[in-house]
């Protein structure tokens, strides 16, 4: 039998969304795939009631993930943001386009230039969001507003800001702020320079990607309401661009990616004679992962990757078999909430 593959959604331009100019709030519920009264139950609810507030166990960053029925309406606005067609220069949440494609723009620098948002999401307040739906989709103001409410969380510190673990985040923060990419696109084009945008990660390469270009850029990001960090300049030099070496025309793994895969590599093979235990499979995970990512890098890592896979068969289906029993449970528990909103 002759397996279709899935068409990806049409995307168009932001006039053709169903959002735009949306001012019906019963169109909004069918958008949303949710009743009017629940949408209404939302939007009073506040804005922290319906988000899961923890700290990250590695980078000990506050993460606000919407859940229940929040959860399902952010996955059906991504869908719809989704298809709102992308700038060229923009490669985070976007089908086909990945930290790599954002690399390979600069494989052939004289000069590269980075620069960082200082905490994006945090800073991405409640005007922000309201300003890209009254404004961007020029939707009306009670919309705007039920919307806005929808896509935002108050937090102690930071106030009402985009949330830092919702699906919608890192589209969303690129679409409230395209007024600004694109001035910043405006003047690297005026000096002939290549620009791409990942998330926060700003990165320019060019002969004329200088001290004085980086200073009218982070004139653009003040002008917006934010501040940058962690500014890096290269020239004539290998560079670090979202997490891959750029040098001579080509990507490279970092030495600490390709370190910790030798060690992964060492360790488990350490463990081989032992019975199976939760920190080898986790361990076999980890490894097969960073695998799979650095072959899209460098193809001599796929036979390691495929000898892994041989040597540990019995223990690799039983990681699988995990997965898909957290996956079925994840999906039972939001099929749950659906049923009884």
């Amino acid at each position: 039998m002759k397996i279709t593959k899935a068409k990806e959604p049409q995307r168009y331009e932001i006039e053709r969304s169903p959002l735009y100019k949306l001012s019906s709030k019963r169109k909004l519920s069918e958008l949303l795939e949710v009743e009017l009264t629940t949408l209404s139950s939302l939007e009073k609810s506040g804005l922290t009631s319906q988000y899961r507030i923890f700290k990250d166990r590695k980078t000990r960053r506050v993460i606000t993930e919407p859940i229940e029925q929040l959860a399902v309406i952010h996955k059906q606005l991504l869908k719809l943001f989704s298809r709102i067609a992308p700038p060229s220069y923009v490669h985070s949440a976007i089908k086909k386009r990945s930290y790599k494609t954002n690399a390979e723009q600069h494989k052939d620098p004289a000069n590269v230039l980075k620069i960082d948002v200082k905490k994006f999401f945090p800073s991405i307040k409640f005007s922000h969001i309201h300003d890209f739906f009254l404004n961007g989709l020029c939707c009306s103001k009670d919309i705007a507003v039920i919307l806005s409410k929808l896509c935002t969380v108050q937090t102690v510190k930071h106030g009402v800001h985009l949330p830092t673990g919702s699906c919608i985040s890192p589209i969303l923060s690129f679409l409230a702020n395209r007024r600004m990419f694109d001035a910043v696109k405006k003047i690297c084009d005026r000096e002939g320079c290549v620009f791409t945008v990942y998330v926060d990660d700003i990165t320019v390469s060019g002969v004329n990607a200088t001290r004085a270009l980086l200073s009218e850029i982070t004139t653009v990001i003040h002008k917006h309401g934010y501040q940058y960090h962690k500014i890096k300049t290269y020239h004539g030099q290998p560079a670090l661009v979202t997490g891959l070496v750029v040098a001579d025309g080509r990507l490279r793994l970092p030495h600490e990616r390709a370190k910790k895969i030798r060690e992964l590599s060492k360790a488990l093979k350490a463990l081989r004679a032992s019975k199976s235990t939760p920190l080898r499979s986790k361990m076999l995970a980890s490894l097969v992962g960073r695998l799979s990512e650095a072959e899209h890098i460098n193809k001599a890592y796929k036979p390691l990757r495929q000898k892994i896979l041989s040597s540990y068969s019995a223990e690799w289906s039983g990681v699988i078999a995990y997965r898909l029993r957290k996956s079925r449970t994840k999906r039972l528990m939001r099929n749950c909430v659906i049923t009884a909103s």
